[in-house]
């Protein structure tokens, strides 16, 4: 057999043993160069750093003894690893101050320069028969699994496998730790695994049990499970960086099978495992696949489990088609700020101890201290620019939007709960998802998106906003008329889909908005060009903009729950064509408001775009339920509602509280009236006016005109339910 190789020329020599009284010393004659067969028991020296450069295989009743502080540095390639095969022994026994730490020897290290380190145990995996052997995934000359429970491999304690992952074909590659059939006689804690390849771990089949364990940046799943491994996984912290990415189809947290390949569903021996005080954090923009995956007859039982960041095609997933997990899971998970695009909880049958719950705290990251890893160190992240495919912002990153970000047809912009958007001061600096893209921004109740100004002192008009377009239809002089979006003229909206769908826009908050270039081109807070009605649009809070707080520029979209508190000019616009339903909706002006504007109003609708399209098809045919406008300030607004220009309103349980107007309901306008059939009934709860309750006549064209709209102004409206905006915190 081939012994280790040695520098200086020494191709093989003897290994010393050491004194059965005495510790295993240092054999002074070893070179710093490894590769070959360990069949006797050799100890290396700390103060040496090793090369590995091919394979060092542990052979049966070998044992390598690796002390506190040793540095082995591998040569690029997939024959570099190291094994300890059944019935051999590794004793790595490093500290926290002084680590092992095997890691490659490029000068400019990267995932999968080098194999990595695997434990071949006679433990049991998952077989037709019981006592079933496997055969080592790199090496199918090497057996692993058999009978033995409590099988003892040695001790892994306080070490760094970094860079691992080398594979030889898409199929056949490195972990950076790969336990097959290991016992639990075998004792494996503090281990780091960073920048590798393919998983942090593997576990085929055994019993071993491992605890304070961290793997960052795994190319594919942090923490894997196959054949039939029944131990525990304790204290375990996974993470995906800012700026990962992988070659994976389907990485993930955690990823478990309860036998190999999923070929063995009638096969003995089954995962069944325990994971306790687990993180599983994505800081990066990548969408793993599913934070946990069970199946394939795997059983788990995960406790204290905590899903941090970024997003997941499923959160928890029991699935596959080979196997769903077994009847006896248990997973409780806590997901924080951390988003999901299918699947909460994905399943077929009854799973009653799978839960997403609240309080978990996951692995204690005290453990980790001895690695050095800087936990935490989320920061901001610059953002403009064109979105033309699938981005995902990720919750744990405050965004810094110094510009205009512009989702384009085809591009997706996913806004996971929680995230932070604050944008430098400027007209310029506003998010526009045009015709063809969508946003989905998919905030909670607990953890709200807000897009604010990046200003220590912000105001009203600090930045832009947020603009839809969309292809439902607009008034115009035939069907299928497309207009120019008002803050760029190059931009279109509108069309004949009336069903269109830009996205999902929910618990979002709109701060400090309405940035202007001149006096007529201004943003709103919430701008909606021909918004389809499959879009989604609900619990939205608009605070503190300048221009008005939604405006509707045709589109059939429906709106509700949307909070607006001091606009500087109208609460709710309405032009060219709107034919959706606002519900729940509530404005205020609050005590101190004032507004630049000549004419601000509680509801302002125009049937068709600046009132010069009277004879166009597609006028504005709106619902508008459950609605209060507050106005607690010392200022007159014009209007409280004003409806006009060829306009259909129909507007029900609006409530008027307080302040002053010139008049309460306005249906006139020198380019049109309120259609006839526009019917408003509303409660007035101490408004007063100066001009009419009720104005219904003026003058088009030299021709005087009366709007014969139904208005009942009337006791019992109760206007909007103040409760579903807790969620703002705002103080009513």
């Amino acid at each position: 057999m081939k012994k280790i190789l040695f520098s200086l020329t020494i191709v093989a020599m003897l290994f010393t043993a050491c004194n059965d009284d005495d510790d295993p010393q240092p054999n002074p004659s070893i070179g710093d160069e490894l590769k070959g067969d360990i069949t006797t028991e050799v100890t290396l020296d700390a103060s040496v750093t090793y090369s590995l450069t091919g394979t060092l295989s542990v052979k049966d009743g070998g044992v390598l003894n690796i002390p506190a502080g040793t540095m082995i540095k591998a040569t690029k390639g997939f024959s570099s690893y190291v094994i300890v095969e059944q019935g051999g022994k590794i004793n790595a026994i490093g500290t926290s101050s002084s680590p092992i730490t095997f890691t490659s020897a490029e000068s400019s290290p990267a995932s999968g320069d080098w194999g990595g380190l695997i434990i071949n145990g006679y433990a049991p995996i998952s077989g037709a028969t019981a006592g079933t052997t496997g055969s080592t995934e790199i090496d199918e000359n090497l057996p692993y699994g058999g009978t033995n429970a409590a099988d003892n491999s040695g001790t892994l304690s306080y070490v760094i496998l970094a860079y691992t992952g080398a594979r030889s074909t898409t199929n056949i590659e490195h972990n950076g730790l790969t336990l097959n059939g290991v016992g639990s006689g075998t004792i494996i804690n503090n281990i780091y695994v960073p920048e590798g390849s393919d998983d942090g771990v593997e576990f085929f089949g055994g019993t071993v049990n491992v605890s304070n364990l961290l793997v960052v940046n795994p190319d594919d799943d942090m923490f894997d499970v196959t054949q039939g491994w029944s131990g525990t996984l304790d204290n375990a912290y996974g993470i995906w960086e800012n700026g990962y990415t992988s070659t994976e189809d389907d990485p993930r947290g955690v990823e478990a099978d309860g036998n190999l390949d999923g070929n063995g569903d009638t096969h003995v021996g089954q995962s069944d495992f325990t994971m306790s005080n687990i993180t599983i954090k994505n800081a990066s923009g990548y969408v793993m696949e599913d934070g946990i995956k069970i199946r394939r007859g795997a059983t788990a039982n995960i406790t204290n489990a905590l899903l941090i960041g970024g997003t997941a095609k499923d959160q928890i997933d029991l699935t596959d088609g080979k196997g769903n997990a077994g009847s006896f899971t248990s997973i409780d998970l806590t997901v924080s700020k951390a988003a999901y695009t299918s699947n909460e909880i994905k399943k077929s049958g009854d799973y009653p101890d799978v839960e997403i719950s609240t309080g978990n705290t996951g692995a204690s990251v005290s453990a980790f201290g001895w690695t050095g890893y800087q936990f935490d160190s989320e920061s901001t992240v610059e953002l403009k620019g064109d979105v033309t495919e699938e981005m995902t912002l990720n919750a744990l990153y405050t965004y810094n939007l110094n510009g205009t970000l512009s989702v384009k047809d085809g591009g997706v912009l996913n806004i996971p709960a929680g995230t932070m958007l604050k944008a430098t001061k400027g007209f310029s600096s506003y998010v526009i998802v045009e015709q063809g893209g969508k946003i989905m921004a998919k905030g909670t109740a607990t953890a709200p998106i807000t897009f604010t100004s990046a200003e220590s002192t912000p105001a009203s008009g600090d930045w832009g906003g947020l603009v839809v377009n969309g292809k439902a239809p607009i008034s115009g002089a035939t069907a299928g008329t497309t207009g120019s979006t008002e803050i760029d003229e190059n931009l279109p909206y509108g069309g004949t889909v009336a069903n269109d769908n830009s996205g999902i826009i929910e618990y979002v908050v709109l701060a400090y908005t309405g940035a202007r270039s001149t006096t007529n081109i201004e943003h709103n807070g919430l701008t909606l060009n021909g918004v389809g009605s499959e879009t989604v649009i609900s619990n939205i809070y608009i605070p503190e903009g300048s221009d008005d707080g939604v405006e509707f520029f045709g589109g059939t979209v429906s709106v509700s729950n949307l909070l607006v508190v001091n606009p500087d000019d109208d609460m709710f616009d309405v032009t060219q064509g709107w034919s959706g339903t606002l519900s729940n909706a509530y404005g205020i002006w609050e005590n101190g408001y004032t507004s630049t504007e000549d004419d601000p109003r509680g509801v302002e609708a125009d049937g068709n775009l600046d009132g010069n399209g009277s004879d166009h098809v597609g006028q504005s045919n709106f619902t508008m339920e459950d609605i209060t406008i507050k106005n607690n300030s010392g200022y007159t607004m014009e209007d409280v509602i004003k409806i006009r220009r060829g306009a259909t309103a129909t507007i029900s349980n609006a409530l008027l509280i307080g302040g002053a107007a010139k008049d309460l309901v306005d249906l006139t306008d020198s380019k049109g009236v309120a259609t006839d059939a526009t019917s408003i009934a509303v409660t007035n709860d101490g408004v007063t006016f100066s001009g009419s309750e009720i104005k219904r006549k003026t003058t088009v064209n030299d021709i005087e005109v009366t709007s014969n709209a139904t208005i009942t102004i009337g006791a019992g409206s109760t206007g909007a339910t103040v409760s579903a905006f807790d969620w703002t915190g705002y103080s009513f």
